[in-house]
């Protein structure tokens, strides 16, 4: 009897790793565009270094610059 529980239990894990498996390899294939991300990373790089001025309107300026900067690399992209 145990023998034949060990047997279904290792082919359930089998083929559930089997099932899952065409579905990490689709995400991990298709998650995103490496251009628009790299864009939205170097706008969050240029977002925090705005969180640092002291003054609001320069702060403001830098973000809307920043924003600027990020639409224009994602027009690139396509």
């Amino acid at each position: 009897m145990k023998q034949a529980r060990l047997i279904v239990s290792s082919t359930v894990l089998v083929l559930g790793l089997f099932a899952g498996l065409p579905a990490t390899t689709f995400a991990v294939h298709h998650g995103g565009n490496r251009c628009t991300d790299r864009c939205a990373d170097r706008y969050k790089i240029k977002k925090d270094a705005c969180d640092l001025l002291p003054l609001k309107h320069e702060r403001k300026i830098c973000e809307r610059r920043a924003k600027e900067a990020k639409n224009d690399c994602k027009h690139r992209c396509h």
